[in-house]
């Protein structure tokens, strides 16, 4: 054997090494980081692997002396709040960013669009949402590769994707939150959604 294809091969067994690890925790968390760090090594070794959207998200909030503290998207945020979005995604993607106000009116404009690359960070610009009363709810989207009308796509996804109860129904899509991400897979690709809430008191 070659020093090449001894070096190929250690690479080889090094990926089957790293994938089996993760999917042995077996926690979202795990597969999503495997997923969008590095991605090669899921394609190596898990058939599916492209087939399934992961996003990373991090809420950075911040602070009155601008310091940024990351967090989950469960999160309650409230008025006046100033935060960026940072998304970590599986594949190259458009990244959207939309808002359903109080009155549950979702605006068909994004706040914001971007892109994600696999394996590199991509940061929102700063925003904040203001109000009197009520719920804000900004909808972080990472959108399908192939889908002409992306609004009615999210508002799809907004209807079906949760039960009265706040179950998952129809989607399956994993999500584990820590106090400083929020980590998703949807197990049928083509695109997620996440949500986070941003409560007003009235003054």
């Amino acid at each position: 054997m070659s020093k090449a294809s001894k070096l190929y091969f250690s690479a080889a067994m090094l990926a089957v090494l790293l994938t089996s690890t993760a999917h042995a925790a077996g926690t979202t968390k795990d597969i999503v980081l495997d997923r969008v760090l590095t991605p090669a090594v899921s394609s190596i070794t898990t058939t599916n692997a492209q087939t399934q959207d992961a996003m990373a998200v991090s809420v950075l909030l911040e602070s009155p002396d601008g310091t940024l503290s990351p967090k989950s998207t469960n999160t309650l945020f409230r008025t006046g709040d100033r935060f960026r979005i940072k998304l970590l995604a599986s594949r190259s993607a458009k990244v959207s960013l939309y808002n359903t106000n109080p009155n549950g009116i979702t605006n068909p404009i994004p706040i914001w669009q971007g892109e994600v690359r696999v394996g590199l960070d991509t940061i929102s610009p700063r925003m904040k949402l203001d109000g009197t009363s009520g719920i804000d709810q900004l909808h972080i989207v990472m959108e399908p590769a192939q889908e002409p009308n992306i609004f009615g796509w999210l508002g799809n996804w907004i209807r079906t994707s949760k039960s009265s109860d706040g179950a998952v129904k129809d989607i399956r899509l994993d999500v584990q939150n820590t106090p400083s991400a929020t980590y998703l897979i949807n197990h049928r690709g083509q695109g997620l959604v996440n949500t986070l809430q941003i409560v007003h008191a009235a003054n």
